[in-house]
C-alpha cells in the first residue's frame, strides 16, 4: 500500500497542520485579547447597569434627596425672611404707637377750634364725625352743641 516514505510524508504533513492550526488558534486568542478595550467594556457593564431598574430606582432615590434639601433650603429662607418682617412690624407697631400717644395727648392739651366747631355743627355733622374730624372728645362736641343750643333760646 503506502511504502515508508509516503507514510512519513504524510504523518509530517499532518503535524505540520495540526501545529498550524494551534499556532493559528492561539494567535487568534492573542489578537481577541488585544483588541478588547477594558475602559470601553467598564463602559458597556455601567450602561447595563444604568438601565436596570434598581438603578434607576437609585437614581430616583438621589434626586428626591437632592429635591428635599432644596426645598427645606427654601423654607428655612422664607421663615427667616418672615421672622425679620414680623420683627420689623412689630417695631413699626411700636413707633406708631408712641406716635398715637404723642398725638392724642398734643390734642387734649390744645383748645378745640371753637369757630370751626361751630361751622361743623351748622353743617349738620353728628357729634362722632366731628370729633373724629376735630380729634377732640365727643363730650366736647355735645358740651359746645347744648352751649350753642342755649345760647340760640336765650335769643
Amino acid at each position: 500500500m503506502l511504502n515508508g516514505m509516503e507514510s512519513a510524508f504524510i504523518m509530517l504533513g499532518a503535524v505540520l497542520l495540526c501545529s498550524g492550526l494551534l499556532l493559528w488558534k492561539t494567535n487568534a486568542a492573542r489578537n481577541r485579547i488585544a483588541r478588547q478595550d477594558p475602559i470601553r467594556d467598564l463602559a458597556r457593564e455601567r450602561e447595563q447597569k444604568s438601565q436596570s431598574p434598581e438603578a434607576l430606582i437609585h437614581d430616583m432615590e438621589v434626586r428626591l434627596f437632592d429635591y428635599g434639601r432644596e426645598v427645606e433650603g427654601r423654607v428655612e429662607t422664607t421663615l427667616t425672611l418672615l421672622d425679620r418682617l414680623i420683627m420689623d412690624a412689630e417695631s413699626e407697631v411700636t413707633r406708631l404707637e408712641d406716635l398715637l400717644s404723642v398725638s392724642r395727648a398734643s390734642s387734649t392739651s390744645e383748645p378745640v377750634n371753637q369757630e370751626r366747631l361751630q361751622q361743623l355743627i351748622a353743617a349738620g355733622l353728628t357729634d362722632e364725625e366731628i370729633s373724629r374730624c376735630l380729634r377732640c372728645d365727643v363730650e366736647i362736641v355735645q358740651a359746645a352743641r347744648f352751649d350753642n343750643g342755649t345760647d340760640r333760646e336765650a335769643a
